[in-house]
């Protein structure tokens, strides 16, 4: 029997502990802090782990880990990765990324400074602690740049600035405010804009083989207020032209950052000058969900991740194997609220699952809770997931969700 030990077992996350529930394992629960954001739990399942604990100081974290005798920690979002990282290198534990390697898996100027040094195509970029820093530095850019904080999580803090005004008044948002992942903004960090079309590159790893388990289109919005928030996530089969560039850099990316065991998650922006990485994350997509993947990948990265520990021979077969083909296309819809409300997601449900490809809905927000407008991803009161064999059936589906959203379906006044 496998024991297990998941830092911060939400979103995806959740997906995964429960598939190492379901195989046999045991699990303790670790909160990486008592100020994680209320976003996080929900529907959280505290019945899966024989334990749950809140970290305070390491040296008793560890205590119970060795108590415990897991073979496995692992971070189940990407607030709980610098804590998992830390205990893996403590205990050694053979399924475990590159120690030295840990800052540049999660802070995203040593990031994308890591891969330039190592030679891989990169963005240009500088971090700063006022916009003063940054005025040679803009002079050499075209406009637009993009600003965002130097660790956090999926859109949270990521501005599209059009001139140093904006630049000035995106920093002034960001800079020294507590972000989702509890973390203080001391730094913000100022990239150039790549032009290209972005896509997500998921893995999942062991020992350094690696199975690509999605590759999927961005598609995003730029919002009145500068902020960027996801539209929809498209799902490409590995016969498409851009899939094996997008590995094979990918792939590099990994090796360069010590990513050796376990899911990642990175954000590949497909230039002119090929792809170029946007930021990776040493955890699971947080958007998927096991069902959909199934009638499309057939396996995907949840289910590929407990694989991975729970029959690590399977998994290295899987490695070796052809890349996914997929059975149909997908379109993970994410909800953007028009304006702050009280949350009513009956009707809206009510009318989405008489859709031909509807396949499953999630909101992220209880009936008769406040709903405010869409910033960014912790914002965004839902997702909307459609599968169909005929992609033509995906957008005309998505239309009628966008257009019954844009009226406030889901909304009620204050």
């Amino acid at each position: 029997m496998k024991r297990v030990a998941v830092v911060d077992g939400f979103s995806s996350g959740k997906f995964i502990a429960k598939g190492l529930h379901e195989k046999g394992c045991e699990l303790i629960h670790i909160s990486s802090s008592d100020k994680l954001d209320e976003y996080y739990y929900k529907g959280f399942d505290f019945s899966i782990y024989n334990k749950t604990v809140v970290h305070n100081e390491l040296g008793e974290t560890l205590r119970l880990i060795r108590e415990f005798e897991a073979d496995y920690v692992i971070a189940g979002t990407e607030s709980g990765v610098t804590l998992s990282d830390l205990i893996n290198r403590e205990l050694r534990l053979p399924y475990r990324n590159a120690a030295e390697k840990s800052s540049s898996r999660r802070n995203k100027f040593n990031m994308i400074e890591t891969l330039r040094a190592a030679g891989l195509n990169a963005a240009d970029q500088i971090q700063i602690s006022s916009v003063e820093e940054a005025s040679e530095w803009l002079k050499r850019q075209q406009y637009p740049v993009v600003l965002k904080p130097l660790e956090s999580a999926g859109s949270d803090g990521v501005f599209i600035c059009h001139n140093k005004d904006a630049v000035r008044d995106a920093f002034n948002q960001v800079f020294n405010i507590k972000n989702k992942l509890n973390l203080n903004n001391d730094k913000v960090l100022l990239q150039e804009f790549l032009k290209g079309t972005e896509y997500v590159v998921n893995f999942v790893s062991l020992d350094g083989f690696f199975v690509p388990t999605e590759v999927v289109r961005y598609h995003k919005r730029k919002l009145d207020t500068g902020n960027v928030v996801y539209d929809i996530d498209e799902i490409i089969d590995a016969e498409s032209r851009e899939f094996k560039t997008l590995i094979e850099y990918t792939a590099k990316v990994c090796s360069c950052l010590g990513i050796k065991n376990g899911p990642s998650h990175a954000e590949v922006m497909l230039t002119d000058n090929g792809p170029c990485l946007v930021e990776i994350a040493a955890r699971s997509d947080g958007i998927l969900r096991p069902d959909v993947a199934t009638v499309t990948t057939g396996l995907g990265q949840l289910a590929a991740t407990v694989l991975s520990m729970t029959d690590p021979d399977k998994f290295m077969f899987q490695a070796g194997l052809p890349h996914y083909k997929l059975k149909n296309h997908s379109f993970n819809v994410c909800l953007i609220s028009p304006r702050s409300g009280v949350f009513r997601g009956e009707v809206f449900e009510q009318l989405v699952q008489k859709l031909p490809s509807f396949k499953r809905i999630e909101f992220y927000l209880s009936s008769g809770a406040p709903v405010s407008k869409t910033r960014d991803v912790f914002s965004q009161p839902g997702t909307v997931y459609l599968v169909s064999a005929d992609k033509e059936q995906l957008w005309r589906d998505y239309k009628i969700i966008r257009e019954s959203e844009s009226q406030g379906i889901y909304l009620e006044e204050i």
